[in-house]
């Protein structure tokens, strides 16, 4: 079974206060780009590229800096 099907399944058992509560836990992990309207190409694509390097594991030590 799939993880989205297995996710599925087990929603439909609970109660809507619980749903509710698993989409906000859900939203929290969510990056929040409402921000990016007020931010420009520039600032877009060195953020992106930040992002690129730290899921390559590309990041820097605190010590180091």
């Amino acid at each position: 079974m799939n993880v989205m099907a297995e996710i599925n399944e087990k929603m439909s058992l609970l109660d809507d206060d619980k749903k509710r509560l698993i989409l906000e836990i859900i939203n929290n992990f969510l990056p929040d780009d409402s921000w990016a309207d007020e931010v420009y190409e520039d600032d877009l694509h060195y953020i992106e590229l930040a992002r690129k390097e730290y899921a390559n594991g590309e990041t820097v030590s605190i010590d180091d800096i």
